[in-house]
């Protein structure tokens, strides 16, 4: 008999969020400037898009010059092509992100499992580099746009896409979806298990190109656990 599987995590979202945050256009051929670590338990996230097609060749050379040792290795092993132009984007993309903020070069950053708020498991992300606080991130792509959120504590973001056809039932489940997604990555990636708990987070719709919604989860406070009702 099969064991059954650990329900999750009651979570406490609050209400629907209908805040919207602006993100910024990521170039990987002119990366940020260091902006320094968002604050501790800040409530929100620094969010910023990718859109692959408007990256040329200059912007593929800066992805793979940021990437670590073992990523090379697969990049230089993908046949050229959009699966190997992509990895370099996205991949490398991240890690000039994580640089800027913690003032590594970016193929010295370990991009790491971390201990999540709610169940202790090493299934957070973080970017982490020795003498600094880590930076959670998560990060989202649907078709052509590739969405990043940096911040001081757990995050998640979500893309989807919007039909083309304009149906407002359709975007509303298109900003559904993505707002399901971007908190599945800040809470649950990975399955959390363990006694009831409660956190606080926000939920916000990202300005992002037309075609798409997006959203980003921030928590903004530290887990509290539930009372168990059988003591």
């Amino acid at each position: 008999m099969r064991a059954a599987r650990p329900l999750p995590l009651p979570v406490r979202l609050g209400p629907r969020s209908d805040s919207w945050v602006s993100a910024s256009a990521l170039d990987l051929s002119a990366p940020p400037e260091q902006p320094g670590l968002p604050a501790e338990r800040a409530e929100g996230a620094e969010v910023w898009t990718l859109l692959l097609t408007a990256q040329g060749p200059a912007a593929e050379a800066a992805g793979a010059a940021a990437l670590a040792a073992p990523e090379r290795g697969v990049y230089s092993a993908l046949e050229p092509g959009a699966a190997r132009r992509r990895f370099a984007l996205v991949r490398g993309g991240l890690r000039l992100l994580a640089s800027a903020h913690l003032g590594c070069p970016p193929s010295r950053i370990a991009l790491l499992d971390g201990p999540c708020p709610l169940c202790t498991r090493l299934h957070d992300s973080v970017a982490a580099v020795a003498g600094a606080a880590p930076l959670h991130f998560s990060w989202d792509r649907c078709g052509d746009l590739v969405v990043y959120a940096v911040s001081g504590t757990t995050v998640g973001a979500g893309v989807s896409l919007l039909a083309e056809h304009g149906d407002p039932d359709a975007a509303a489940a298109a900003r559904r979806a993505a707002r399901l997604t971007a908190g599945g990555r800040a809470v649950m990636r990975g399955g959390c298990t363990g006694p009831g708990i409660i956190a606080d987070r926000t939920v916000d719709m990202v300005d992002v190109p037309h075609g798409y919604s997006a959203a980003v989860v921030c928590h903004t406070a530290r887990p509290v656990s539930r009372p168990d009702p059988n003591r």
